[in-house]
């Protein structure tokens, strides 16, 4: 098992924070949603409130359909199973615990426990690990401005002018010249018990679906400051239903390619497809009536500064 700690500073408050990487997640899987082949995406299976113990918060369960996202020979040889990833997260913010497997590799999965501070990550044991697991961890501290950007990278935090005041960063001390920081800290646990592939995979995984994901998530969280400011999570939960939506009519459309039979989305009660598109196209236009009216508000607040 390879552990590493990952922290994330961003100039925000925490209560700024929990909407803008809702906002951020939403956002992200709708697009994903709708720009994949028929039959994939993210589906939404679960998203609900839980209560445990002392612990209150959200649950979701989530099945990433990656089928297209793999080299053609393999998907040929690989069953079905092995083409999806399973989420599940307990987000009671400040905390949350994220886990994700797949079906096929039994023997391999990977979480991500997270606590958030108002505090520019100067934690040193914020997950209480005893003093085996602090000899195995190694921290990462990311800097949304500095770290390298890939080639043609859109989302550029560094002169991204936001009116809300959040972007851009500037300068190496940006962390140091912020009105206010908090720090995302991230404890990852990437277990891939396989004979003679361990150690490969498990340093594969933090690079490329941890710590490059790490910096581009939070990078649209800044960069994406002007939509989700002054969002409320009753608009947050609307694009989540949207995006469900979205998933059920193009597993409706498999089927249909199929010659398979068709069920009516639970979502709805309407049977027919045309009536559930204009209720998307409905939701649709509510989301983009509430990012112009988050505009307008961020521009009252930039005239006030």
């Amino acid at each position: 098992m390879l552990i590493k700690e990952y922290r994330i500073i961003l100039p925000i408050k925490l209560e700024q924070y929990q909407l803008a990487q809702l906002y951020m997640v939403a956002k992200e899987t709708q697009k994903v949603t709708k720009e994949s082949n028929i039959g994939e995406g993210i589906e939404i299976v679960k998203n609900e409130p839980y209560e445990k113990e002392k612990e209150k918060g959200q649950f979701t369960h989530k099945v990433y359909h990656i089928a297209s996202k793999l080299p053609g020979w393999l998907s040929t040889i690989l069953p079905e199973s092995s083409m999806l990833f399973v989420e599940k997260a307990w987000n009671a913010f400040p905390v949350c615990m994220t886990k994700y497997n797949c079906p096929f590799f039994t023997k391999f999965g990977f979480s991500v426990q997270s606590i958030h501070q108002q505090n520019a990550g100067t934690s040193e044991n914020v997950f209480n690990l005893n003093k085996d697991e602090l000899k195995k961890r190694e921290v990462v501290m990311i800097d949304l401005a500095n770290d390298p950007y890939p080639k043609n990278y859109e989302y550029d935090v560094r002169t991204k002018e936001s009116k809300c005041g959040v972007t851009p960063l500037k300068g190496k001390n940006w962390i140091e010249k912020a009105q206010v920081v908090m720090c995302c800290y991230k404890l990852v646990r990437v277990e891939f018990s396989y004979w003679g592939f361990s150690g490969k995979v498990e340093s594969f995984v933090h690079k490329k679906a941890v710590h490059e994901t790490f910096i581009d998530t939070h990078r649209k969280c800044l960069f994406w400051a002007d939509q989700w400011w002054g969002l409320k999570m009753k608009d947050i939960r609307k694009i989540e239903k949207t995006t469900q939506k979205i998933y059920q009519k193009k597993l409706r459309d498999e089927k249909r390619k199929k010659g398979e039979k068709i069920e009516s989305p639970e979502s709805s009660s309407s049977s027919s497809d045309s009536e559930q598109e204009k209720e998307n196209e409905k939701e649709n236009d509510k989301e983009k009536e509430i990012e112009k009216k988050n505009e307008e508000k961020s521009e009252e607040l930039n005239e006030k500064k």
